[in-house]
């Protein structure tokens, strides 16, 4: 019977180890998880800038070409 206890505490401390290595790569995973959202924040963020630099630049640039063109009336 006493065998029989230790081969049970042997298993219990067997997963016992195994859903620590469990918790310990599931919070890796949330942690990549979580640095990935931000870097695609980041990401999608710095995407806005560029296309509102980029349409205020071509406005600017059709303000230019109707004042070339001698146009009174702008865009």
């Amino acid at each position: 019977m006493i065998k029989t206890e230790g081969n049970m505490w042997a298993i219990i401390d067997e997963y016992k180890e195994k859903l620590d290595l469990v918790a310990t790569h599931e919070q890796k995973l949330e942690d990549k998880y979580t640095k990935v959202s931000v870097l695609q924040a980041e990401r999608e963020a710095r995407e806005r800038v560029i296309d509102s630099l980029h349409r205020e630049a071509m406005m600017w640039m059709d303000r230019f070409a109707f004042t070339l063109n001698g146009s009174q009336d702008l865009p």
